[in-house]
C-alpha cells in the first residue's frame, strides 16, 4: 500500500480520501449480481454516448483516410440495434470486434476494451437492455473502398494485431485501478498512441499523442515538456470532470464530447486512480514541442478580470490609430470575450489567453480547428460557446489571428503559420498510407485478373462448345 500513499499524493489531492473512494472502486464486485446503475457507470468510463450518443442511436462520424466509419444503433431495437444480443454476443464484440451479423472495424476499440472485467460487462449487458430503443438506423452509413468494405478482411488485422498488449501494470489497488481504466475502459490508447500503417497501436510510444480525425490527441507521458509532466494530479482530475484545468487548458473536439458523456460522470476516487496512474507513465519527448504545454502551477497567472475592466481596454485600445490588422482583427472578434489583454473573464468562464496551452503548443492543429469550427455551447461545465470563423475569415485571416496570439498570449518568441497551414486543416485531407494503397491495388489487380480469367475460362468453353457443334455437323 505504501507505492499506492506515494501515487496518490503526487496528485495533490487528500490522500485519506481518495484511497477510501478509489479502494472502494479498484476492482468490480464479481460476487453478486450485476446491476443496471453500475452498468451505466461502466458505459460513462467506456465512452459508449461518445460515440453512440445519449440515446445510443448511433451516428457519430470517424473520418479515416480509407474513408468514414460511421457508429452504429447500440440500443435494444429488434431491427436496428443489439435487441437480439446475448450477453456473451456482447462480450464477442467488446473482446474481439465480432458482431452476431457482421466483424467490426477497430475504430471500435476492441483491442482495448479486451481487457474488460466479465462483471463489467455482465453489468454493461443489463444496462443496455434496460434502455428504449431506437427503432431506426443512423442518418449515414459507413461508407469504404474496395476491399477496406468487405469486413472479413479484419480477420488479417485480428490476427497480426488484437493480442495480450503488454502496458504498464501495478499490483496495488489505485494504480491497477487507474491502469484499467485507462488502458481498457477509457481506451485512451486508442486516441492518444501512435498507430502504424494499418492503424495497429504502437505499444512502445504508448500515450506519446497522435492526430486522429483531424484533432491532436496530445502526449499523456510524464514528459515535462511535450506530455503532462508539469501537470498535478488536480489538473487531471479537474481536466476529466470539468473540461478545463488551471485555467490555461480547455477539452475541445472530440474530447470534449468524452469529457461531456464520459469522464465528467466519475466518482473522483476513480479520476484520482486514472491521474496517479498516468503520472507512473514513463516520459516520451514528442513533437516539436520547445516549452512545457502548460506552465508549472507556480509559475502560472491566475486571472483577475472583470467586465467593466474589458470595456475599458476595449474603449481605449479601439481608440489608437496606430493598430495593426492582426490587432485589429482580434479586437473586432476576440477581445470582448478574451480581453484585450488576453485575461478572460472567470465569472463567466471565458478562458484566459495568457500561457493557454492551445498558444503553447508547437502543434497548432487544435488551436485551427477551434479558430475555425469553434466549441459548442453545453460541452464544457458552463462553458459558453466558441464561434468559429471558418465561413467568415480568410485562411490568411486565420493564421493572422493565429500567430498573433500565439506570439502575443501564449509565450512564444514568433509564429509563422500560413494560409497553407490552415488549408491543410480545413480542408483535412488525410493519405492513405502507402502499404494501404498498395494493398488496395493489389486487390482490384486481383479482382481485375480474376474477372478477365472468368471471361476467358467462359470464352475457351464457348469456343470449344462451338467446335465441337462444328464436328458434329460435319460428321
Amino acid at each position: 500500500m505504501k507505492g499506492s500513499i506515494w501515487a496518490v499524493a503526487q496528485t495533490g489531492v487528500p490522500v485519506a480520501a481518495i484511497l477510501l473512494a478509489a479502494t472502494a472502486l479498484a476492482e468490480p464486485d464479481d460476487s453478486g449480481d450485476p446491476n443496471a446503475a453500475h452498468g451505466e457507470y461502466v458505459a460513462r468510463a467506456a465512452g459508449c454516448m461518445s460515440c453512440h450518443q445519449e440515446d445510443l442511436s448511433g451516428g457519430y462520424r470517424v473520418e479515416t483516410p480509407m474513408g468514414t466509419i460511421v457508429a452504429s444503433n447500440i440500443s435494444p431495437s429488434q431491427d436496428y440495434g443489439i435487441g437480439g444480443y446475448s450477453r456473451d454476443d456482447l462480450a464477442n464484440v467488446l473482446r474481439r470486434g465480432v458482431a452476431p451479423d457482421r466483424r467490426l472495424y477497430p475504430a471500435m476499440p476492441y483491442a482495448s476494451y479486451r481487457g474488460m472485467t466479465d462483471a463489467d460487462i455482465d453489468a454493461l449487458y443489463l444496462w443496455l437492455m434496460e434502455q428504449d430503443a431506437v427503432d431506426e438506423a443512423p442518418e449515414n452509413e459507413t461508407d469504404l473502398p474496395f476491399p477496406f468494405n468487405i469486413r472479413t478482411g479484419v480477420i488479417a488485422w485480428n490476427w497480426l494485431y488484437l493480442d495480450d498488449r503488454d502496458l504498464p501494470r501495478h499490483d496495488d489497488p489505485v494504480l491497477a485501478r487507474g491502469a484499467y481504466l485507462v488502458n481498457h475502459l477509457g481506451h485512451c490508447g486508442e486516441c492518444h498512441t501512435p498507430r502504424n500503417d494499418f492503424f495497429a497501436m504502437q505499444d512502445d510510444l504508448y500515450l506519446a499523442g497522435e492526430v486522429i480525425d483531424g484533432w491532436l490527441a496530445p502526449n499523456l507521458t510524464s514528459d515535462p515538456v511535450s506530455g503532462i509532466g508539469e501537470w498535478s494530479g488536480q489538473d487531471i482530475i479537474d481536466y476529466l470532470s470539468k473540461g478545463h484545468a488551471g485555467n490555461v487548458v480547455q477539452a475541445a473536439g472530440p474530447m470534449a464530447e468524452f469529457v461531456q458523456h464520459g469522464t465528467s460522470h466519475l466518482e473522483e476516487g476513480d479520476l484520482a486512480a486514472i491521474a496517479a496512474y498516468l503520472k507512473t507513465i514513463p516520459p516520451i519527448a514528442s513533437g516539436i514541442q520547445d516549452v512545457p504545454v502548460i506552465p508549472p502551477e507556480g509559475e502560472r497567472v491566475t486571472p483577475q478580470h472583470q467586465y467593466h475592466q474589458i470595456r475599458i481596454e476595449m474603449a481605449t485600445a479601439m481608440a489608437r490609430e496606430d493598430l495593426t490588422e492582426p490587432e485589429q482583427l482580434y479586437l473586432d472578434h476576440c477581445a470582448a470575450c478574451h480581453g484585450v489583454t488576453g485575461q478572460g473573464q472567470p465569472q463567466a468562464y471565458y478562458p484566459p489567453l495568457n500561457q493557454n496551452a492551445a498558444l503553447r503548443r508547437a502543434d497548432t492543429t487544435n488551436l485551427l480547428q477551434v479558430l475555425l469550427h469553434g466549441v459548442p455551447a453545453g460541452k464544457l461545465a458552463r462553458a459558453p460557446a466558441m464561434p468559429g470563423f471558418a465561413d467568415e475569415f480568410s485562411d490568411a485571416q486565420i493564421a493572422m489571428i493565429a500567430n498573433y496570439t500565439r506570439a502575443t498570449f501564449g509565450g512564444r518568441q514568433d509564429s509563422a503559420l500560413t494560409a497553407a497551414h490552415v488549408t491543410s486543416i480545413r480542408e483535412d485531407e488525410e493519405e492513405m498510407p502507402a502499404p494501404l494503397r498498395i494493398l488496395q491495388l493489389a486487390a482490384w489487380a486481383g479482382l481485375i485478373g480474376a474477372l478477365a480469367l472468368i471471361v476467358a475460362g467462359t470464352m475457351f468453353f464457348w469456343w470449344r462448345a462451338r467446335l465441337r457443334g462444328f464436328k458434329r455437323q460435319e460428321s
